[in-house]
């Protein structure tokens, strides 16, 4: 086990709720509460959960969603339309019926020193939102956010309410800065800081240049198509360091080295 990270505590359970919400942010982007049935489990930063439509079977598989908050019963979910799973969970009226199986995964430890930095490409950064109540108030966080520009207004207006003084990058230069998050990143970035990364894979792959800058610790939280979500299924296996690993059990978050450095990053 990489004590690097936090363990997830005992097997996902599956779970009854029904959708409480479900507002558009634009570009196809969706934030959905869902209302559970019964006790509310403890979750951590980096972990999901699968949710499908209860008692629907096409699509059959549960769709993996990184949980962005809890208040009370209802849990928060981020996700974008891409793919009739998706779609389906974003046609849906309130009151649904829904089946959810998690927490599942490891997530993201707590930071290991007061200088951390959120590195977020588009929804990545739906982990990251509940980070602050997570941390000690000594840590000072700083957020990036990567974002392809017009049309995401929304969702960018979104973010700055709950991350004031967020860090915009956009491809298109049509919001904040003009250029991406991992050069915007080793702009600042350097000894001290611990850097947790969420987005594309070609992002998090070049966000290893901060290891040039000094920073020691890199956590990344990786994105991959999962069934299960408890490990027995093997798709979402992965090659890293230390042999073959599941994102779902082992992960979603690994230490960047782990799966990104030396051959079996390539």
């Amino acid at each position: 086990m990489d004590r690097s990270v936090a363990p997830m505590k005992g097997p996902p359970a599956d779970r009854r709720g029904s959708l409480f919400f479900s507002r558009s942010l634009g570009d196809h982007c969706v934030h959905m509460g869902v209302e559970l049935e019964g006790l509310t489990p403890k979750a951590i930063p980096g972990q999901f959960f699968l949710i499908r439509e209860r008692g629907v079977l096409d699509p059959l598989l549960g769709r993996p969603l990184a949980l962005v908050a809890s208040k009370g019963n209802v849990l928060e979910f981020l996700f974008r339309i891409s793919g009739r799973g998706t779609a389906r969970l974003a046609s849906l009226p309130p009151g649904a019926a829904l089946e959810l199986r998690g927490p599942c995964g490891n997530g993201f430890p707590e930071p290991v020193g007061d200088e951390l930095v959120l590195v977020a490409g588009t929804l990545g950064i739906a982990p990251f939102i509940g980070i602050s109540s997570f941390s000690s108030e000594k840590v000072r966080i700083t957020a990036v956010l990567g974002v392809p520009g017009k049309g995401w207004e929304k969702f960018v207006e979104w973010c700055l309410e709950r991350f004031p003084g967020i860090r915009i990058n956009s491809d298109d230069g049509s919001i904040g800065r003009h250029g991406d998050p991992v050069e915007d990143t080793l702009s600042f970035v350097g000894q001290g800081h611990e850097v947790w990364g969420c987005g594309p894979e070609a992002m998090l792959r070049g966000l290893g240049r901060v290891h040039e800058k000094g920073c020691e610790k890199l956590l990344v939280s990786l994105e991959k198509r999962m069934a299960c979500g408890t490990g027995g299924c093997l798709g979402c296996s992965i090659r890293t360091g230390s042999g073959m690993k599941r994102v779902c059990v082992d992960g979603p978050v690994f230490e960047w080295r782990e799966v990104f450095g030396g051959a079996h990053g390539k």
